[in-house]
């Protein structure tokens, strides 16, 4: 399994191993959160939180504008001075104004345009792809023609008398017009991208030997003086140079005076991936988050530390619960721009991936056009039309934060945000090597902290992420976890008791999601409920529905399954299971999802909106 490498948080001044209070600001694309912790009776705990609309575009264009309208509801709510003549008033003053340190995490300003050039197969494809998965990244993938060329001419395979057996379309299609109108496509998708970085890759043993290499430097080089020749704003694009190391200073002479090249290893395994990751990073700090509006201003609060990207400071925080409490954590951050879900692994597995560009604000256009109308509106229990749904997400990416109005905008939100988990979850699913069934599934974001109810987002999770076996659903209501890793660079202390205290306080309950051959109609599994009290309780939950089992916040059982033979709930087809500890209740209860994996939704839509309207009463969504 691939074990994403990333830069150090916290980078800058010396941890603050004493310190009293911290002011942490995340800004994102919509919204900007800011927490101010400080000791309580020895812990530290969360004392107030401010959150203001996100201010990188016109008329604020200054993203501490936003952080400062936060700031001021802190300071309205604990009666504490924070800023003193536009400044983060540090350290903490006598009188207990001011705070000990300033910490921001970023995910606003949107994804890092990469473009992929080079001598480009799927192999290298799927290499790129996980390099960036962690990151706020999106990549283009652009094959040199004459790669293109070369390979749409190789042989497809050998046949079992050795004969070549060769595509019947492709052998001569690539004439010397084709190749000139595939340059001209290009040029007019660098123009459309305006990338921020560019990856070339690709050795010299493919069919086209170095051509590749030298196209991708002429197409930056065209790109370039097509720019100026425009009248457009000279930006330059950076190269990292991942290809046949022997043709480092070639690339570099080509590309002098248009773009800086930096080395890489040549990206020819999973080895090489950890480097590449480190690299776009970079490039993202550099020409994304170091370019927004009030960045310099933003830094020297933070007293000159780097602020972090906050997928970056997730993935911390994400390893850091896997390894300490010995789980299998699956963490899901749905934002308006970017859908993140983490998988750590006890035994230190670790899949990040970072849906750049969808999301349920700004996001909603590409979420929408990704997966169809149809595919949003299969989670609605009434019927909607495709003009309704467009007309929502319009509405949306033009005013990001506001709230559902209605029970029917509330029901598209929830909608979209199922789509955009899934498609993540998916991606997330295939980088991984081994499935891990979460323990625990930690969940955050505007979407479903603001949710009215938390029984809805117990069934957007379970729709989504599909979890199966015995696993725990956390909502992070405070919208924390994204910030902790970050806290953690400079007080670590702080960001285990907050996060203990605060940020996962809001269990919504055990679930168990029986698997395998459920037969529907048919018994599932008959569980047994032994409560702190004594007093003891068995349920039988057919295939094809969901239950809930009274099990309140503070309060403990002991759990029996009785699975029906080929079912799973953990242990293998029809294996009883008897849990060893007392399990928790929460603010849902004890949920039984046997609906099935995948989880199928009847194709005729009466019989879909029943089953969905059954779903949910049975959970009082």
């Amino acid at each position: 399994m691939y074990t994403q490498s990333y830069p150090e948080v916290g980078r800058g001044p010396a941890q603050h191993a004493l310190a009293n209070s911290l002011l942490v600001a995340d800004c994102g694309t919509v919204f900007t959160k800011v927490s101010l912790f400080g000791l309580v009776e020895g812990q530290y705990r969360l004392m107030a939180r401010g959150e203001a609309p996100t201010t990188i575009v016109p008329p604020h264009e200054d993203i501490t504008r936003g952080v400062m309208q936060a700031l001021n509801t802190i300071e309205f709510v604990t009666g504490r001075k924070l800023v003193k003549d536009g400044l983060v008033l540090t350290p903490e003053q006598s009188n207990g104004d001011g705070v000990d340190a300033f910490i921001a995490t970023i995910s606003a300003g949107g994804p890092l345009r990469l473009v992929v050039l080079g001598a480009v197969d799927a192999k290298l494809e799927s290499l790129a792809s996980q390099a960036i998965s962690g990151l706020y990244a999106e990549m283009h993938v652009i094959p040199a023609p004459s790669f293109q060329a070369a390979t749409s001419r190789t042989p497809l395979s050998v046949g079992a008398a050795g004969t070549e057996e060769k595509a019947p379309t492709e052998t001569s299609s690539w004439t010397q017009e084709r190749v000139t109108k595939e340059w001209e496509r290009q040029l007019a998708r660098m123009r459309e991208l305006q990338p921020q970085g560019a990856l070339i890759v690709g050795m010299t043993d493919s069919p086209a030997g170095p051509s590749p290499l030298q196209e991708a430097c002429q197409l930056l080089t065209n790109a370039d003086r097509q720019r100026k020749e425009l009248g457009s704003k000279a930006v330059e694009v950076p190269t990292l140079y991942a290809g046949a190391p022997q043709y480092v200073e070639a690339v570099r002479r080509m590309l002098n005076g248009v773009s800086t090249v930096t080395r890489l290893d040549a990206l020819t395994a999973s080895e090489q991936l950890g480097q590449v990751s480190l690299a776009v990073g970079g490039l993202h700090e550099r020409n994304v988050i170091q370019s927004l509006p009030g960045y310099a201003r933003l830094q020297e609060w933070s007293g000159g530390a780097t602020p972090v990207a906050t997928a970056t400071s997730l993935s911390s925080l994400v390893r850091f619960l896997a390894q300490h409490y010995a789980m299998n954590v699956t963490a899901v951050d749905v934002g308006g721009l970017t859908t993140t879900v983490m998988l750590a692994g006890e035994q230190g597995e670790f899949v990040p991936t970072v849906n750049a560009g969808i999301g349920v604000g700004p996001g909603l256009s590409a979420l929408l056009q990704r997966v169809g109308w149809q595919r949003v509106g299969r989670w609605l229990p009434f019927v909607v039309t495709e003009e309704e749904l467009r007309q929502y997400a319009l509405n949306q990416m033009a005013h990001p934060a506001s709230l559902p109005t209605s029970s029917r905008e509330l029901a598209f939100s929830q909608a979209f945000a199922r789509e955009a988990m899934m498609i993540t979850m998916e991606e997330a699913q295939k980088a991984s090597s081994d499935e891990l069934n979460s323990d625990l599934i930690l969940a955050t974001g505007g979407i479903l902290a603001h949710t009215p109810k938390y029984s809805q987002v117990a069934m957007m999770l379970l729709d989504a992420l599909q979890p199966r076996g015995i696993t725990s659903l956390v909502l992070d209501r405070t919208m924390l976890i994204s910030q902790l890793g970050a806290v953690a660079g400079i007080a670590p202390i702080a960001a285990v008791q907050v996060n203990e205290n605060d940020a996962v306080s809001h269990r919504l309950g055990t679930c168990v999601i029986p698997y395998g051959d459920l037969k529907p109609g048919q018994l599932a599994v008959r569980v047994g409920v032994v409560y702190n009290n004594g007093r003891q309780i068995n349920v039988d939950v057919m295939a094809g529905s969901i239950e809930v089992i009274p099990l309140k916040v503070n309060e403990q059982a002991l759990l029996t399954l009785f699975p029906a033979p080929g079912v799973d709930v953990g242990l293998g087809p029809g294996e009883r299971a008897r849990a060893a500890e007392e399990i928790d209740g929460g603010l849902v209860g004890l949920i039984i999802d046997a609906r099935g994996r995948p989880l199928a939704l009847p194709a005729n839509d009466v019989e879909r909106h029943a089953r969905l309207t059954q779903w949910m009463q049975a959970l009082n969504v």
